[in-house]
């Protein structure tokens, strides 16, 4: 198949005379790449006389408010390019069978964009390629060490335990909690072995460059982290817990989960500078940085995971996988990682951060209880790898581990032998009634939920659970949606009142200066369902804003409304929302986030927020952008059409070519990209005389995938 010709390849240039913009048409034929989605000018210009000054300034904001249309006269070009062909097959494969009202679109575009980025950018952050002569004979030493730990237990010494018993991390007492985080902080502070890499960072490299990407997105994805984990395990000489999330996704707001404190991993919410890794330094010199619960995914739930024990063969947990499969062990791992953003949202520097650790030793329980599922079964776990042409290039059954030079030469398949489960033992997973014991576990409605970090949590006494007793945690606080296996709604509520922190990251490095900014349009049409209980006079049930109680004029302005959600998303009493538009690097290794406010109880708003990308210099920057609502909801980009009667948009891919080509379209700084939106001097409030924006992006819950009919 060939990539729609149709879609306009030009520069997009800029008009002379500014138009602005004061009303919106969703065109029912938007979702067509060649028609211009009808975003008009109606407006006429006031009567330009001292009388009508301050009308005439009143109505420039509102117009600007509306649909500011702006554009900066200098400072960059921007081109439109086509999406690159893999992210639209991976787009196409993985939404394939799916529908929008079914699947988080969000969770298919970031599986996809990672992808070709860890294909493509890998190289751009290796931060292994830094390891000394010294640092290379360390890790040796760990790789032989675990080697023969293995080689004994394979020569029958197994004693009889293993000191690798792996724990619920909030079951642990506190000694036992602190003797992880201590041996954490060891290794971290440790430049003994290399003194330009702390011994925690030389083991965190590994995770990074064509290793990590040889990690993922196929089936060794199991046996390699598996022997990753063991490597980190050996270095401490402490057993690594485990993080059972579902615990935490039961609950209605995660995001205030006592795990999210100063006694477990430390703040959830931008740097992370308390709790036991406060003083951690990433390899760039800053601290962690977390934004949890930042929109469009979400942890791993109890339905989700039985479903993936129901699979019994590998190939059915491992990618590729058909659509956004809830059998994928990969889907719901990118899941934790995109919920916990920040560094740990780009595999490359995942393993920055040390809940990393407790994240794998998780989904490690999980290989664990699926081999044993297989032995239940009369199949042989050693042997079931995958074969075949769906497999990935460097994920077949035969392939190296590619951890050299510190380990010997072993295969994927060598991976699965049952000798490495016979070093490693799991405590079952919490239940009910006890939950393991811990006193930052609840029993409640039969399954086990973390408490609160919240310093008063409410508790109360009502029906239990067979089996359960004493004080539990109230109602309010615990999600009763199980429906969606992957895709949960706290996230609308637990983002809103948080900021969201970017690391600045380019190709390896932190510089503010690297980033240049454009201004983003989104105009959001309200989702089907809600029911803000704003009524008016006589009428008791109906929201007096739903689009429902005027349909001829909604249809007249092409409101969608057609989807109608499996799993509604818990709006915000007040209908504020956050719509987040991100920018990932297509020629460079580098993401941008950050989120409009929109008011879900009207029909149609619109508003404004500035992204960043590469500064282009002698080479252009190639981005693709998008956008998606706190659930999940992708929205669709648009672009100007220029040379009619009105300002018209058209859908285009999302994808761009910047350049410092004149006539330039960016801003140099965040600070330049508001000055020339803005103008809010007394009299003249509002925004300036420009153009259309350069990119809109266009929310409006159509049955249709954005990337259908691209290639």
């Amino acid at each position: 198949m060939q990539f729609d010709a149709s879609t306009v390849r030009g520069r997009l240039e800029v008009k002379s005379e500014p138009v602005p913009l004061c009303s919106v048409t969703f065109a029912d034929h938007f979702k067509n790449s060649t028609t211009a989605v009808g975003i008009t000018n109606r407006m006429t210009r006031p009567p330009d006389n001292q009388e009508s000054k301050m009308r005439k300034g009143q109505l420039n904001f509102i117009v600007c408010f509306l649909a500011t249309v702006v554009l900066p006269t200098s400072f960059g070009l921007i081109e439109e390019i086509q999406t690159p062909r893999d992210i639209l097959e991976c787009l196409i494969y993985k939404s394939q069978n799916s529908t929008i009202g079914e699947v988080s679109g969000r969770t298919i575009q970031d599986f996809c964009i990672r992808k070709y980025t860890l294909d493509t950018q890998s190289g751009k952050e290796n931060f292994a390629k830094n390891i000394s002569t010294e640092g290379v004979q360390y890790l040796k030493s760990l790789f032989r060490q675990l080697e023969s730990e293995v080689h004994d237990q394979k020569r029958g010494k197994r004693q009889a335990g293993t000191w690798r018993v792996r724990r619920e991390i909030r079951t642990l007492s506190d000694a036992e909690r602190n003797n992880v985080f201590q041996c954490l902080r060891r290794l971290k502070s440790d430049y003994s072995i290399d003194p330009r890499m702390s011994t925690y960072d030389l083991i965190a490299s590994l995770h990074s460059g064509q290793a990590a990407r040889m990690m993922h997105n196929g089936p060794a994805f199991l046996p390699r982290h598996m022997v990753y984990l063991l490597v980190m395990e050996t270095a401490c000489r402490v057993p690594m817990p485990y993080w059972d999330m579902t615990t935490d996704s039961e609950m209605m707001d995660p995001t205030t989960s006592i795990v999210w404190s100063d006694l477990f991993f430390g703040p959830g919410n931008g740097p992370v500078l308390t709790g036991p890794f406060g003083r951690f330094r990433t390899p760039t010199g800053t601290p962690i940085i977390r934004n949890i619960g930042s929109g469009g995914a979400s942890l791993a739930r109890k339905a989700g995971i039985r479903a993936l024990l129901s699979r019994r063969r590998t190939f059915e947990i491992s990618e590729p996988q058909p659509a956004q499969s809830i059998f994928s062990i990969e889907v719901h791992h990118n899941g934790v990682h995109n919920y916990i953003d920040g560094y740990m949202s780009g595999l490359n520097t995942a393993s920055w951060d040390p809940v990393f650790w407790f994240i794998h030793s998780f989904f490690q329980l999980l290989w664990v209880a699926f081999r044993n599922g297989q032995r239940a079964n009369g199949i042989n776990p050693e042997r079931d790898y995958p074969r075949g042409v769906r497999v990935p290039a460097g994920h077949e059954f035969y392939q190296r581990m590619n951890f050299m030079p510190f380990m010997r030469r072993i295969t994927n398949l060598e991976g699965l032998s049952n000798r490495y489960d016979r070093i490693v033992q799991y405590a079952p997973m919490p239940r009910c009634p006890a939950c393991g014991g811990s006193p930052f576990l609840v029993c409640l409605r039969g399954v086990c939920v973390s408490r609160s970090s919240r310093r008063a949590p409410v508790f109360f006494r009502g029906k239990r659970s067979a089996g359960t007793s004493g004080d539990q945690l109230a109602d309010e606080n615990v999600n009763p949606n199980t429906t969606n296996l992957i895709q949960s709604n706290e996230a609308a509520l637990s983002t809103l009142n948080k900021p969201y922190q970017n690391t600045f990251m380019i190709d390896g490095k932190i510089d503010e200066d690297a980033w240049a900014y454009i201004p983003i349009r989104v105009l959001y049409e309200r989702p089907k369902g809600f029911n803000f209980h704003t009524t008016s006079p006589g009428a008791t049930k109906r929201d007096m804003y739903d689009p429902e109680n005027f349909k001829n004029e909604a249809k007249r302005i092409g409101l969608h409304n057609e989807v109608q959600y499996k799993q509604q998303c818990t709006p915000s009493g007040s209908g504020a929302a956050k719509v987040f538009v991100q920018s990932n690097g297509l020629n460079y290794a580098g993401k941008y986030k950050d989120y409009a406010i929109v008011d879900e109880r009207q029909p149609v708003t619109s508003a404004i927020t500035y992204v960043g990308f590469k500064k282009p210099s002698t080479s252009d920057s190639e981005v693709i952008l998008t956008a998606y609502d706190t659930c999940g909801r992708i929205c669709r980009p648009a672009c100007p059409v220029y040379g009619h009667h009105r300002e018209s948009y058209r859908a285009c891919s999302g994808s761009f070519r910047i350049s410092s080509k004149s006539p330039l379209m960016f801003s140099q700084n965040y600070g330049s990209a508001v000055s020339s939106t803005w103008n809010v001097r007394e009299m003249e409030p509002g925004c300036k005389s420009s153009q259309s924006l350069p990119i809109t992006f266009v929310c409006d819950h159509q049955n249709s995938w954005p990337w259908e009919s691209k290639l």
